[in-house]
C-alpha cells in the first residue's frame, strides 16, 4: 500500500513497444538504468510501466532495437495537477494557506475546563485571562508553570491544576479540594446582647448562662458568659461560650423617593458587527453613533465537529436614549417608594421573622417618604473573645 502510494504521489507512465525485439529492448532498458515494470507481452505487443523522466530515454532505445513506444496512459498526481501549471496564483495561494495554518497552530485557539465543580468555567477562563492567558495567545509566550501556581494561591478550592495542550486546543484540568470539617474555636468568649430586646429562648452551647427568657436586654449586655467561678475550689474556669439567643426586637426602615426621576427616552437602535479573529475584534463599521446606549453583545463562532473555532462574527445591538426628567404622579412615587422598600426589607431583614409590620406614607410635592416599624424575631447573640493582660 505505502509503494502503491508513493507510485501515485510521483507519477508513473504507462508505455507500449511495437515493431522490433522486445528482448533486446529490455535488455538494453536494464544494462541503461532504467527500470521498467509490470512487463506484459500480448499479441506481439510489450506492455510496460516506468517513471516519467524515464520514459523520454526510452525512444532511442525503441529506435536501435526496431521499434518504437508510444504513451497508453498517464498516472499520479504529476499530471493531475499538470493542467494547472501555468495558474501560479492556486500554487501561492495553497503555500500561503499552508504556511498561515503552521503559523496559527502556534496559538491558543480555544480553552476548555475539565474536573471543577464548585468553581464555573467562565471563573477559571477569565482568571486565566487576567493574568495574559486566553484565545489568541502564543503558546511560546504562555508561562504555564507559573500561571498554575498563581490558581493554586488564589483558589483555596484547587488542590491541582494542570494546563495540557492538544494540538491547538488549551484543556484546564483541575482537581479541587474537600470540604473541610468546620474548625471549633478554643478561644475564651463571651456572647452578648448585639441589638436590644426581649428574650424569647436561649440555647447555650458552651459557656454559662447569665440571662433568663422573658428577659429584656440592652445592647452589649452579657448572656452566655466564659468565665465561672466555682464555690467548689474556689477558682475560675472558662470555656468558650457560644449559642444560640432568639429575642423580640424592633427595626426601623426609611425610604425617601424623589418626585423628579430620569427616565430612557429610546430613540432608535443599530446593530454593528466586528470580526472576531484569535482573541481580537476587527471592526466591518467605518464608523459609530456616539451617545448614551445600551448594549447586548451576541457571539457567533465557528464549529468545527463539536470544536469551537476562534474565528466569527460579533454582533452588538446598541439601543439609542436621551435620558430627560419624568415628574411622577403620586400613584407612581408611591408605587416606586414600595418596591424600593421591598428590596431594602429583602436586604436587611433576610435572616429575621418578621412578627408585626407598621407602614406610614407621607407624600410631599418633591418626595414621598415611607417609614416602616417592624416587630421582629431574630438571633442577638454575638460572640466576643475576652482579652487577658498577661497569661497568668
Amino acid at each position: 500500500m505505502l509503494l502503491r502510494f508513493f507510485r501515485w504521489l510521483f507519477g508513473y507512465v504507462e508505455f507500449s513497444f511495437t515493431g522490433g525485439f522486445a528482448e533486446k529492448f529490455i535488455n538494453d532498458c536494464r544494462s541503461n538504468n532504467i527500470y521498467i515494470k509490470n512487463i506484459i507481452k500480448r499479441d506481439n505487443v510489450l506492455f510496460a510501466r516506468v517513471t516519467p523522466h524515464k520514459y523520454f530515454r526510452l525512444h532511442r532505445l525503441a529506435f536501435a532495437c526496431g521499434g518504437r513506444v508510444r504513451v497508453t496512459k498517464r498516472r499520479g498526481l504529476p499530471f493531475l495537477l499538470m493542467p494547472l501549471k501555468n495558474r501560479w496564483g492556486l500554487f501561492c495561494g495553497a503555500l500561503f494557506a499552508v504556511m498561515l495554518i503552521s503559523f496559527l497552530s502556534g496559538f491558543v485557539w480555544n480553552i476548555t475546563v475539565i474536573g471543577e465543580s464548585r468553581l464555573t468555567d467562565a471563573q477559571v477562563v477569565n482568571y486565566l485571562a487576567q493574568n495574559g492567558f486566553r484565545v489568541g495567545t502564543r503558546w511560546a509566550n504562555a508561562d504555564k508553570e507559573n500561571l498554575e501556581f498563581k490558581v493554586l494561591s488564589d483558589f483555596d478550592e484547587v488542590a491541582w491544576i494542570s494546563i495540557n495542550k492538544l494540538g491547538c486546543l488549551a484543556q484546564i484540568e483541575i482537581s479541587e479540594t474537600e470540604d473541610k470539617p468546620p474548625i471549633v474555636s478554643t478561644d475564651i468568649t463571651n456572647v452578648k446582647a448585639k441589638k436590644d430586646g426581649v428574650i424569647v429562648h436561649i440555647t447555650s452551647l458552651g459557656g454559662w448562662q447569665v440571662a433568663e427568657d422573658g428577659e429584656a436586654v440592652s445592647k452589649g449586655d452579657l448572656l452566655i458568659s466564659g468565665i465561672y467561678e466555682s464555690e467548689v475550689d474556689e477558682q475560675n474556669h472558662y470555656a468558650h461560650a457560644h449559642g444560640t439567643v432568639l429575642a423580640k426586637t424592633e427595626h426601623q426602615i426609611k425610604i425617601n423617593v424623589s418626585r423628579r426621576q430620569l427616565e430612557k427616552d429610546y430613540t432608535y437602535k443599530n446593530d454593528y458587527k466586528s470580526l472576531y479573529f484569535f482573541g481580537l475584534n476587527l471592526p466591518l463599521y467605518a464608523f459609530r453613533d456616539k451617545g448614551d446606549s445600551e448594549i447586548i453583545e451576541e457571539n457567533t463562532c465557528l464549529v468545527l465537529n463539536g470544536f469551537r473555532l476562534p474565528l466569527g462574527v460579533v454582533k452588538q445591538h446598541c439601543r439609542y436614549y436621551v435620558a430627560k426628567e419624568n415628574l411622577l404622579t403620586d400613584d407612581e412615587l408611591e408605587t416606586l417608594a414600595k418596591s424600593e422598600l421591598e428590596r431594602k426589607k429583602a436586604q436587611e431583614l433576610a435572616d429575621c421573622e418578621i412578627l408585626n409590620e407598621a407602614i406610614s406614607i407621607e407624600t410631599g410635592e418633591d418626595s414621598c417618604l415611607i417609614t416602616a416599624d417592624y416587630a421582629l424575631l431574630e438571633d442577638i447573640a454575638q460572640e466576643y473573645v475576652i482579652a487577658f493582660e498577661n497569661e497568668n
